[in-house]
């Protein structure tokens, strides 16, 4: 069965977690854009190459996506899919999991970066919550404006509270219904 799902969301509000039960539910191969982004040492891969690596996993008939990537392919991505999963929560949520992320680092780096990709200091801590404060405030108003128009907003899944996430997260996208 084809099926095309897109999970977007601030750092920090368990899209990664997410996306790997999904995959394990509905046998969708999942991308998680930050493997795509990110080159050994934290270094940023050309943009250029991020969208042609997305585009080629796009074409592909199921596909779950974790993460934004270049703003410019997002939109295209949102046509794309069957299903757009929004993870909304409080802000105060996505930087607790953000700590507990930071500090996790420390011992296990995550899996779904290049190796050599040293979260766990002080500099990239401090980037993260900036970047999760910036993408609150500035980036969420104008994604909601995107998700709300008429072609697209029949396909988004808003995940606002603990226990959505939870329901997803134990019963699928099939389960929400």
């Amino acid at each position: 069965m084809k099926k095309r799902i897109a999970v977007i969301g601030n750092s920090g509000g368990g899209k990664t977690v997410l996306c790997r039960r999904l995959s394990q539910l509905s046998q969708i191969p999942v991308t998680h854009v930050d493997a795509l982004q990110f080159l050994p040492g934290l270094k940023i891969r050309p943009h250029h190459e991020t969208i042609s690596s997305l585009n080629i996993i796009m074409q592909n008939e199921s596909w779950i996506i974790d993460g934004f990537g270049p703003l410019d392919i997002l939109e295209k991505r949102f046509g794309l899919s069957d299903q757009i999963i929004f993870l909304d929560l409080p802000l105060w949520r996505h930087l607790w999991w953000c700590t507990k992320r930071q500090i996790k680092n420390i011992w296990s780096p995550r899996v779904e970066i290049p190796a050599n990709c040293n979260e766990a200091t002080w500099e990239q801590t401090v980037k993260l919550f900036k970047s999760v404060w910036k993408v609150h405030h500035l980036m969420r108003p104008e994604l909601l404006r995107i998700l709300n128009r008429p072609e697209i907003s029949q396909k988004v899944i808003i995940i606002s509270t603990l226990p959505q996430w939870k329901r997803l997260y134990k019963k699928g996208v099939d389960g929400l219904n």
